[in-house]
């Protein structure tokens, strides 16, 4: 029957060290996961709130637009507008992006 080993006093050092290390380690993964988390679901929210405001916005424009011109014509107009504002907006971040 083998004998009981006993850990040598560096293993125990290294062991004890790298238990901390790697405890430190673990928090900070978490705290930075946490804050990513809460990041994304905040601008989830803003983006989806910013969709709804644009497309109430929009709505509320090609009804103002129906009085003047036929129907379809609005629609398209208020598209356009959108489809550009869309397209302006994704340059500017993948400029800003670059920078």
């Amino acid at each position: 029957m083998p004998e009981r080993e006993e850990r040598s006093l560096i293993e125990t050092l290294f062991t004890g060290i790298a238990k901390r290390i790697l405890g430190g380690l673990n928090r900070y993964v978490e705290q930075v996961l946490k804050r990513l988390l809460r990041l994304a679901g905040l601008y989830l929210a803003g983006a989806v709130l910013a969709l709804f405001g644009v497309a109430f916005v929009s709505v509320g424009v090609v009804k103002w637009l129906v009085m003047i011109v036929p129907s379809w014509l609005a629609w398209l107009m208020v598209g356009v507008v959108l489809f550009l504002l869309g397209v302006v907006l994704t340059l500017s971040a993948f400029l800003a992006s670059r920078a």
